[in-house]
């Protein structure tokens, strides 16, 4: 059974998304299409996936991204000539395909601004994800050009992010310790006489005087 978008939420713990972070560490494990699959670790210490697309041409990017034991995706816009003043409310219109554009209010702060999707939301988004060739990202507040999001590897990449969700979200089993010190053979030692090729001969009985 594949795990996708949709079944992320339900992998992880369900609690509030405590304010903005940003990833510590990144490593991408998965690539195929115009999409790579990462993980990472917050700026809490909890592990985060994630997948994300670069335009070879200027750099810029778009990621979505959970931070393990939150029900909220993030998604993380950034361009390196953007100057963005912190906290900046920036309105962000999401097109998969030909689908109802998705009308989001972002947060801008130096070259990036990120936005969040809601669980109730997630379902509707995947399907649109998987199946679209092609997503654009516009910004009516400003005079950034829209941006077109190839959608090329968007299925199988959709799994590798749910499947990281899943193996992440797991409690790890641990083997527990054990009473004492161990030993390579059974509780009870063995019988360490030294053996003999022979039957000993039985003792003569005491003389009497």
């Amino acid at each position: 059974m594949r795990t996708t978008l949709r079944a992320v939420l339900a992998a992880s713990m369900m609690t509030p998304l405590g304010g903005s972070w940003v990833t510590a560490k990144v490593s991408v494990y998965y690539h195929v299409g115009s999409w790579d699959a990462f993980t990472g670790t917050a700026d809490d210490g909890k592990p985060v996936c994630g997948i994300g697309s670069t335009n070879p041409v200027d750099s810029r990017s778009l990621s979505i991204r959970l931070e393990i034991g939150n029900d909220t995706l993030q998604f993380q816009a950034r361009k390196p000539t953007w100057k963005i003043p912190a906290d900046t409310p920036i309105p962000v219109v999401v097109q998969i395909g030909f689908e109802p554009p998705w009308n989001m209010q972002g947060t801008g702060d130096g070259q990036m601004v990120q936005w969040m999707l809601d669980s109730d939301s997630m379902r509707t988004f995947d399907v649109q994800f998987r199946r679209a060739s092609s997503m654009t990202l516009n910004f009516p507040a400003g005079s950034e050009p829209p941006w077109t999001v190839g959608l090329n590897g968007s299925t199988a990449v959709s799994n590798a992010f749910g499947r990281c969700v899943r193996d992440l979200a797991q409690p790890k089993q641990t083997q527990p310790a054990p009473a004492g010190p161990t030993q390579p053979f059974g509780q009870t030692p063995p019988d360490l006489t030294p053996s003999v090729p022979f039957a000993p001969l039985p003792s003569a009985p005491p003389r009497t005087p």
